[in-house]
């Protein structure tokens, strides 16, 4: 237990008296309640919360937390939704993460293995002086004795762990142990979804798209958008199979699959209209590639005048970004026929506006025949 408090500690600054209630930091309970029971948590929110509140008032003491109410798989649940939440979110709040690292440490106190892998892992990776030598020896000591236990969790944050060293060998042989214990579940959607990217960086598209496969059947669309756009680029050869994996990616924002939707619309399905709806989200989003693909809608549909206009917002992001993108070189016949036919009619404008004048200065009679002339039956 003291080795586990020892490993656990965190560095702590001092916390203001005027820390806020855990009530007014927390997220909604209805969003609350909807993740525990995604995460199939055996209890509910009213049942969590006086123990959570307990270990955030006491985060900044020596008081030890009541949390004989839960084990330490359900305070390692509770973390998992303030994690998801905070990723949802795209917004970080220091003391809800400073409950969570407490969670995972009253987990770890409770006996909870996988709470003591994360915290091992954590101190092995740390870089910043937070652990000491003997607390990254001491992980070490757990981290074989949780692999000898042939603990799941453990295997799959070991190949994480040497997959960020960018040994990749050895974490595809740790992924594949973790695999071998666990191979039906979200982490193991995570799991097969970096072995696809291996295999993808590879050109072993068969396997990579094996492993996509089965990283999209084990975890909700929002988790594996990369997965499918992965699976779009590899079924470019049937545009159908493509445009439904590039459209699941982008139905969760994922950037990439926009350009390759609007160009598939484009170029395979010529479904224009299409096109430049995703073009246009693209455009909206900063990426470049979807202003050119917005250019190129415009000179297929013959509309210069939008088509001048995306040239020069085009021409004037990719200078603003530095991004040695020379639209006039890309797109070169497209520029040519786009100043010759800007050219054509600032020239039929001039030669209307010049007959226009000629007509405002004729005598009235002669406007009068030329109404007359206008009516005859040979006017087409």
């Amino acid at each position: 237990m003291i080795l586990l408090r020892t490993l656990a500690t965190l560095s702590k600054t001092s916390v203001k008296k005027s820390k806020p209630l855990l009530t007014d930091i927390l997220p909604r309970k209805k969003v609350i309640s909807k993740l525990l029971f995604d995460f199939n948590a055996r209890y509910n929110y009213h049942h969590y919360l006086p123990v959570v509140m307990d270990i955030y008032d006491k985060m900044e003491s020596d008081k030890e937390p009541v949390t004989n109410k839960l084990k330490g798989s359900d305070l390692i649940i509770f973390q998992r939704v303030l994690k998801e939440i905070r990723i949802q979110t795209h917004s970080s709040n220091k003391y809800l993460k400073e409950l969570e690292d407490s969670l995972i440490e009253e987990a770890a106190t409770l006996g909870n293995r996988d709470a003591l892998t994360i915290i091992c892992f954590k101190s092995l990776d740390d870089t910043t002086g937070e652990y000491t030598k003997d607390d990254k020896e001491q992980a070490k000591i757990f981290i074989n004795k949780l692999s000898k236990l042939k603990h799941p969790l453990v295997f799959k944050m070991a190949g994480d762990h040497y997959y960020r060293k960018s040994d990749i060998k050895k974490a595809v042989k740790l992924y594949g142990k973790f695999l071998k214990l666990d191979n039906n579940s979200f982490l193991a959607s995570e799991v097969y979804k970096t072995l696809g990217m291996l295999s993808f960086q590879e050109q072993k598209l068969m396997q990579a798209k094996v492993f996509m496969e089965k990283a999209i059947n084990l975890a909700p669309s929002n988790k594996v958008s990369q997965a499918h756009f992965i699976l779009g680029l590899i079924n470019e050869i049937d545009p159908l199979k493509a445009r439904y994996h590039f459209e699941m990616a982008a139905s969760e924002g994922f950037l990439e699959s926009f350009v390759n939707l609007g160009f598939l619309e484009l170029n395979y399905f010529r479904n224009i209209y299409k096109s430049k709806l995703w073009f246009k989200l693209g455009a909206e989003l900063g990426d470049y590639n979807c202003m050119i693909g917005l250019f190129d809608c415009y000179m297929k549909e013959e509309n210069w005048k939008n088509a001048k206009i995306t040239y020069d917002k085009t021409v004037h992001y990719l200078r603003d970004i530095k991004s040695g993108i020379n639209l006039d070189h890309l797109r070169s016949s497209s520029v040519e026929k786009l100043n010759r036919m800007l050219g054509e009619l600032e020239h039929s404008a001039s030669n209307i506006s010049s007959i226009k004048k000629q007509d405002s200065e004729k005598p009235i009679v002669e406007k009068e025949i030329t109404g007359a002339m206008a009516k005859s039956k040979w006017d087409i």
